[in-house]
């Protein structure tokens, strides 16, 4: 009689633990039936009927990937999401909570069109996104930490929004990021040394914000990166020496900061197409010949010679 309610209590406690699984959404991945509604979600929070291109949307009797904008795998799952860049396709309101449940989702354009208000740390959810481009609309509040669950990620475009606030340090943790785009926001406080874990990244693009204090010198440890552009900040400081690690850089943009001092000898190592470091509080270009022969390497280069 003991051994029946000892069984009888694992069986209980089996099903409360899965119950428990089911309600936090760990066994359930969802379906093509909570796609469609996802999508239904989206068209009627973003005005659908106004959209330049609505074709087949909310037709019952068509697959999903007949609607305007939307990729499905062969099970009908949606997998992509192009609704934006480059043209839009006059999207208004907000971003829905609701496409965090599109699980299969790997790439998510929302970018060039007029979406407001922030951007849901339910996107977060989404763990095989492998792009998210929101670029182009007038989207505020913070960057949610949540993006850091975005395992897959390798493009992350936030660029021309009204975003506010620190860089999260969570973004770090996407080691498969190849491209963060973050340019022209108002993002504010120093830029995270963390992101030197991005090792992976090859485009980082922080220009146009409020963003202080020194260039973190761990960013010299990205072995990948083409492209470093922080133009139009309010960082301080010398360039530091270790940035002459990034063999790979072909742009550097540092103009229209309030750095100060000599670039470091160290960049001549660096086989750049673009230098661009005017605008700043005294900062130049030493006359030493190595430097000088360097500079008339590059195809463009914008800023001074330091006095003679």
């Amino acid at each position: 009689m003991r051994f029946g309610n000892a069984l009888a209590m694992v069986v209980l406690l089996a099903g409360l633990v899965l119950t428990g699984l089911l309600g936090c959404g760990l066994a359930d991945t969802g379906s093509v039936e909570t796609d469609r509604a996802a999508l239904v979600s989206l068209y009627h929070a973003t005005g659908g009927p106004e959209w330049d291109d609505n074709w087949l949307w909310l037709n019952e009797r068509e697959p999903l990937d007949s609607w305007y904008g939307v990729a499905t795998n062969g099970e009908g799952r949606v997998t992509e999401l192009e609704l934006g860049f480059p043209g839009g396709n006059n999207l208004t309101g907000y971003i829905p909570s609701e496409l965090g449940g599109l699980s299969e989702l790997r790439k998510l354009n929302l970018g060039v069109n007029q979406l407001t208000g922030p951007i849901p740390p339910e996107l977060g959810n989404l763990s095989n996104l492998e792009s998210l481009e929101l670029q182009g609309n007038q989207l505020t509040g913070p960057i949610p930490p949540e993006l850091a669950s975005l395992s897959h990620l390798e493009r992350l475009d936030l660029t021309f929004n009204h975003l506010t606030g620190p860089i999260p340090l969570e973004l770090a943790n996407l080691s498969n990021l190849e491209v963060l785009d973050l340019a022209i926001n108002r993002l504010t406080g120093p830029i995270p040394p963390e992101l030197a874990n991005l090792s992976n990244l090859k485009v980082l693009n922080l220009a146009g914000n409020r963003l202080t204090g020194p260039i973190p010198p761990e960013l010299g440890n990205l072995p990948n990166l083409e492209s470093l552009n922080f133009v139009n900040n309010q960082l301080i400081g010398h360039i530091p020496p270790e940035l002459g690690s990034l063999s790979n850089l072909e742009l550097l943009r540092l103009d229209a900061n309030r750095l100060t001092g000599e670039l470091p000898v160290s960049l001549i190592q660096a086989d750049l197409d673009w230098l661009g470091y005017a605008g700043n509080y005294k900062l130049c270009m030493p006359r030493l010949d190595s430097m000088q022969n360097w500079r008339r390497g590059i195809e463009r280069v914008e800023g001074p010679n330091c006095p003679r």
